[in-house]
């Protein structure tokens, strides 16, 4: 597999984080990022790796546009041929959490401002999904949902590994009691 290493600077600390991940592997990681900071430099060295998706906490969908569109526009932006088939895979994806039929239809016509915050985080991730990543980085996923919610983001991960299973995955949070067991091969502290 290929290693991915990040150095991010803490200009709180003033110390450099190191943080390797290996790809192709199947590897879960895990980020324990106290700065605010430290974690927006990571997320903006993560999201200039084409390879990688990044599902964020607020879900990071345009507001102006349908959730159809905000699904598919970094998909067709990375491979403009693909489009055919991205409907089939985001039913398939939301398919897995219940949302199907005319629940589906509703969802991609609705505005991103309908939504509550477990269904853009939903969305962030069948976003993820259409783009065939290798990494994911999931930021903050299980901060302020209830008890079900953090049920079905549990599956999040399971489902990207049905789909890629030598993907690799990043969950990054603020402190480690908020994070559930994901299974992670490695945790850092930054």
């Amino acid at each position: 597999g290929r290693v991915v290493a990040l150095a991010i600077a803490d200009p709180g600390s003033g110390r450099v984080h190191r943080v390797e991940l290996e790809l192709e592997l199947g590897r879960i990681y895990h980020a324990v990022v106290g700065s605010t900071s430290v974690r927006e430099a990571m997320i903006e060295k993560f999201a200039d790796m084409p390879f990688a998706a990044i599902v964020p906490t607020d879900g990071g969908l345009i507001g102006n546009l349908k959730v159809w569109e905000n699904l598919v526009l970094p998909a067709v932006y990375h491979e403009p041929l693909r489009s055919g088939d991205l409907e089939t895979q985001a039913a398939a994806v939301l398919a897995g959490f219940g949302i199907s039929g005319a629940k589906f239809e509703l969802l991609c016509t609705t505005l991103p401002d309908h939504l509550d915050c477990f269904e853009r985080r939903l969305c962030a991730f069948v976003r993820a999904m259409l783009t065939q990543p290798r990494l994911v980085v999931y930021d903050s996923l299980f901060d302020g949902l209830t008890r079900e919610e953090t049920g079905k983001v549990l599956q999040f991960d399971p489902s990207y590994r049905t789909r890629f299973p030598a993907g690799t995955s990043l969950h990054l949070t603020a402190d480690l009691p908020r994070l559930p067991d994901v299974g992670a091969h490695r945790t850092y502290h930054l």
